[in-house]
């Protein structure tokens, strides 16, 4: 009899196990949206087999993000992805990832002049087109601490000259990067990653670049 009653428990809890783990499957088939951290070790671990086993992360750049500062993986109805950056000190160079859905990373043809192509403001382009040159020989510090996607736009958002560009461009398009802090301040001491966010229209863009050492936040056009 007491045999027969601890089967039964066993039973029962793998029932529920089992339970869960279909759950959390079907959540995952149902909901492809991601923040710019949360795949990241994926990507890293494909960057150190298929590219370089000294690969690192040098800057993401997230393509038409949302208001909640995600991706949606299963949205096929506009390009929108976060493509890591991954950087070598042996190869010197870099190369660059997207996350799939129900896959692992894959290499990805966008590059920087792809990035560059939605800043349309010259000043920002071209201090941007500087720091990205640096970025074959400057890694994030794999120990720095910055905020995720969605913590990035909640800052900015409370913003009266985002606020305004939104106004005035109400199809305004959203991309982030996230950079090595060195690449773009070369002052600084501690190389942590800085977000930048390109705000932008058909023709205008407001781009601004959030210092990660001081918190202050610049408009990369009038720099």
């Amino acid at each position: 009899m007491r045999l027969l009653f601890v089967s039964f428990v066993v039973g029962i809890a793998i029932l529920f196990i089992s339970c869960d783990e279909v759950e959390n499957l079907v959540n995952d088939t149902r909901d492809g949206k991601i923040t710019a951290k949360e795949k990241l070790d994926e990507v890293m671990n494909a960057a150190q087999t298929d590219f370089s086993s000294d690969a690192m992360l040098a800057a993401i750049y997230g393509r038409e993000v949302d208001t909640n500062g995600e991706i949606d993986l299963l949205n096929t109805s506009s390009f929108n992805a976060f493509v890591y950056t991954m950087q070598s000190d042996v190869l010197q160079r870099n190369e660059f990832y997207v996350p799939v859905f129900g896959a692992g990373p894959v290499k990805s043809p966008i590059n920087f002049n792809t990035m560059l192509s939605f800043v349309k403001d010259s000043t920002a382009k071209n201090v941007m087109s500087t720091l990205f040159g640096r970025l074959a020989t400057i890694a994030i510090d794999p120990n720095a601490n910055y905020n995720d996607s969605p913590e990035v736009l909640d800052i900015l958002f409370m913003r009266i000259d985002v606020n305004t560009f939104r106004t005035v461009n109400p199809n305004s398009k959203i991309d982030m990067f996230l950079v090595p802090s060195k690449s773009i301040d070369s002052t600084s001491v501690v190389n942590s990653a800085d977000w930048i966010v390109n705000f932008y229209g058909d023709s205008t863009s407001l781009v601004l670049w959030i210092n990660s050492s001081s918190g202050e936040i610049k408009n990369l056009g009038e720099i």
